[in-house]
């Protein structure tokens, strides 16, 4: 089975199980029965998969394979499945939220401590990499991005932030004519710093 993980820790997945009969199709047919349909609604009742949820169980027959010149009956039992991500928000999404809220409670400094802004921005975003590290197991290995890979690496962008605009609010505090300017940094860092970046994952 191919797995498609781009929208980890959201994705549904299928399960094939195929199964071929080793004799000729005129020999043995694959049909279903009363009992094949039993056993499926019990299934759906009963079969469990950690970390998953049961969408549905399907029997399909009818798809004879050609081997070669001889015809072999098939049948095949799909699972459509869905990951349970409730563990990946509360264990790996909302702290990195937590640390990037404290992260940006640095904005709502007086500009002139900069050190103190410098050393919260910076301590967060050291802790955000310790803390990937920490569930760096818990993820795939893909040469593509999930969705997960895309709030970690939003994570980072949005740590570094608060880094840079205290040291742009503090260069431009020390000229008078850049004063407005300095307001509206201000402000919209107070108003849409963390917001901005909650509403980027939802999209």
């Amino acid at each position: 089975n191919k797995f498609n993980l781009t929208s980890f820790p959201f994705d549904r997945q299928k399960i094939i199980i195929s199964m071929v009969d080793s004799d000729d199709f005129d020999d043995v047919l694959l049909v279903p029965v009363d009992t094949n349909y039993k056993m499926i609604d019990h299934n759906k009742k009963n079969l469990k998969i950690p970390g998953w949820n049961i969408i549905d169980v399907k029997f399909n027959m009818g798809n004879n394979l050609d081997f070669n010149g001889l015809v072999l009956s098939q049948a095949s039992i799909e699972l459509d499945i869905e990951r349970q991500s409730f563990y990946y928000i509360f264990k790996i999404i909302l702290p990195i939220i937590l640390i990037l809220i404290i992260c940006w409670s640095s904005v709502w400094l007086d500009p002139k401590e900069v050190e103190s802004k410098l050393t919260i921005s910076i301590v967060c975003l050291l802790s955000l990499i310790a803390y990937n590290f920490v569930i760096d197991n818990e993820l795939p290995k893909l040469e593509y991005l999930t969705i997960m890979d895309w709030i970690i690496l939003l994570s980072y962008l949005f740590a570094a932030a608060p880094n840079m605009l205290a040291i742009i609010s503090f260069q431009i505090d020390k000229k008078v004519k850049y004063k407005k300017l300095k307001s509206s940094i201000d402000v919209m860092s107070k108003r849409y710093g963390i917001i901005s970046y909650i509403l980027l994952i939802f999209m």
